[in-house]
């Protein structure tokens, strides 16, 4: 059973060997290492073949810019394994027996789709890691897409990253799952996609994935317009599909929490503009205030409340001084 590991190469220079050796050194060694330099304009492309040359799993892969999705989306191309797992080029994978554990379940559940597990957030400066808040152990047993959309919503344990998915490629390939070219936050459409096409995935409590912190020019490091204007394109077309997608009713109510999630953050996002431009996002977001009423997601729950007690702009701003205060 082998696993393919796609990881997009850019700028990412001083993180690169940490990166590939944490995956090189896997107990489990049927892998093979893509690693797509995507135009990067320092000396990425000359480590990539340099693992090339070192390693003869590792696979270097070279392409014009195209951006985040772009390059996963070329990986996959080329990708030869049965199983596929991404990788960000500043991040790490924690310990050497991960993959072989994940193989395990995989072996133990052929009948799942793909195999969820946990990331911890980690700073370079302390050398830390704050683990993510654990899935429910209900999780741990296959369950059917919209029983699992229904799970996650309902635990508030929804985590879209790409990189915390061992996937059947096949799924992705016969049912076009890929990412948006040029999208922000473009993890949020392929996983609704990715649960959709699936017929039974799990989900295990191993913290594999070590998420970097602090990095210059990631999303929460940066926030501004693109930021907020990508979301916001992304909460209209899922909202314009949930009714057409192929899952249970009660399903597609969960999607319209998730949606109400996502949405609490756009309005938390706000702050990051200037005031006219904020003014003018607040009003033309006002429209989907009704996406509160679906409260199955527990965070969601309180945002409604929030809301019934001091109305939108004040709950607004509420959720503003929460984002401050976690960035800070």
């Amino acid at each position: 059973m082998k696993v393919s590991f796609i990881i997009p190469i850019y700028k990412v220079e001083q993180y690169i060997d940490q990166c590939v050796e944490s995956i090189l050194c896997q107990t489990y060694s049927d892998i093979e290492v893509m690693l797509v330099d995507d135009g990067s304009p320092d000396n990425c492309p000359a480590k990539c073949d340099e693992w090339a040359k070192k390693d003869s799993r590792v696979k270097a892969l070279h392409k014009v810019n195209g951006g985040l999705s772009d390059a996963r989306n070329y990986g996959l191309k080329y990708a030869t394994g049965e199983y596929v797992v991404f990788v960000d080029g500043d991040d790490f994978w924690l310990g050497k027996d991960n993959l072989e554990h994940l193989v395990a379940k995989a072996k133990e559940f052929p009948e799942v789709d793909f195999i969820g597990f946990n990331c911890s957030y980690y700073y370079s400066g302390s050398n830390t890691c704050k683990p993510w808040a654990k899935y429910v152990d209900e999780l741990a047993k296959p369950h059917s897409n919209s029983e699992t959309i229904c799970l996650l919503t309902k635990t508030s344990s929804i985590v879209m990253s790409a990189w915390t998915k061992m996937i059947k490629k096949h799924v992705l390939i016969e049912n076009k799952v890929n990412f948006k070219r040029g999208q922000l936050s473009e993890d949020i459409p392929w996983f609704i996609n990715l649960l959709e096409a699936s017929q039974s995935c799990l989900f295990v409590n191993e913290y594999v994935y070590a998420y970097r912190q602090g990095v210059a020019g990631s999303i929460t490091h940066n926030i501004g317009q693109r930021n907020i204007d990508s979301l916001i394109d992304i909460l209209e077309t899922e909202i314009a599909k949930i009714e057409f997608r192929k899952i249970t009713q009660e399903a597609k109510s969960c999607l319209y929490s998730f949606l109400a999630y996502e949405y609490s953050i756009i309005l938390g996002y706000l702050d990051y503009l200037d005031r006219e431009l904020a003014e003018n996002k607040y009003q033309y977001l006002k429209q989907y205030s009704y996406l509160l009423n679906y409260t199955q997601d527990p965070k969601v729950k309180k945002v409604a409340m929030a809301k019934k007690l001091f109305g939108l702009r004040v709950t607004a701003k509420l959720l503003q001084l929460r984002i401050k205060r976690m960035k800070n």
